[in-house]
């Protein structure tokens, strides 16, 4: 910053960009859950899915084993029925029974129809069930490769800014103690930033454009100036400075 003469004006410039840059680190570092939870979306879907085709196949696996309960009662009421033929007396009787034991063999064939119907729903919720565990896996991986990067780029932020504070705190002791008091009122009431650039004789903090003659001290970077307007302090970066 060789294009600042006044010292203490450097040294606000370069608190300024400290200050910038943490409360960035800071403000990345903060939304790191939502950043986190972002990517997790597409995890949670998966689970969910899988997890209501699991509820699915567990569901029809209970309706199979009552069915199997009820064929189970229905076989045995055939049998019954069977086994009173050789007690019956009258021919009316026999007519009676055999109704009894074709309504009974019809309720087993409904039963066994219906749990060939569900074999065959439960093994396509099997096949649906796999596929979702699979895709479940695969975002799985997925969240954790981009949740490690995400985490890497976080620690390195962290050393930056640690760094960052460090340089801070070399500089502070350097600044007068008026003009670091006026910097930190300022950085309170606008929104952290107190330090700002003219540009095209406007002040890069509120826009506001300058008197000429304000703007032609301020291009010399030999004194402390503030905006007229928002009361920030400027400075004057030419052109052919990159940083």
């Amino acid at each position: 910053m060789d294009f600042i003469v006044n010292v203490q004006l450097k040294f606000l410039v370069q608190l300024q960009e400290k200050d910038s840059q943490i409360s960035e680190i800071i403000e990345k570092q903060k939304n790191l859950p939502n950043i986190i939870a972002s990517l997790k979306v597409n995890l949670d879907k998966a689970q969910k899915d899988f997890a209501e085709e699991a509820q699915d196949y567990d569901n029809s696996a209970k309706e199979r084993r009552s069915l199997e309960g009820l064929l189970q009662d229905a076989e045995s009421k055939v049998k019954k029925l069977k086994e009173r033929i050789p007690e019956i007396k009258t021919n009316k009787e026999y007519q009676a029974l055999l109704k009894e034991v074709s309504a009974a063999e019809q309720e087993k064939s409904d039963i066994e129809e219906k749990i060939l119907i569900l074999l065959e729903k439960m093994d396509d919720l099997k096949d649906r069930r796999a596929e979702k565990g699979k895709i479940v896996k695969e975002e799985e991986t997925s969240f954790t490769k981009e949740k490690e990067k995400i985490e890497k780029d976080f620690n390195q932020l962290s050393e930056i800014l640690r760094e960052l504070e460090s340089q801070k705190t070399h500089l502070l002791p350097q600044m007068d103690s008026k003009l670091l008091a006026e910097y930190n009122r300022l950085i309170s009431r606008r929104k952290g930033v107190a330090v700002v650039r003219v540009q095209n004789e406007h002040c890069l903090g509120c826009h506001m454009r300058l008197p000429p003659q304000v703007f032609t001290e301020i291009k010399k970077n030999e004194k402390i100036i503030y905006c007229l307007n928002c009361k920030r302090i400027l400075y004057w970066k030419p052109q052919n400075i990159v940083s």
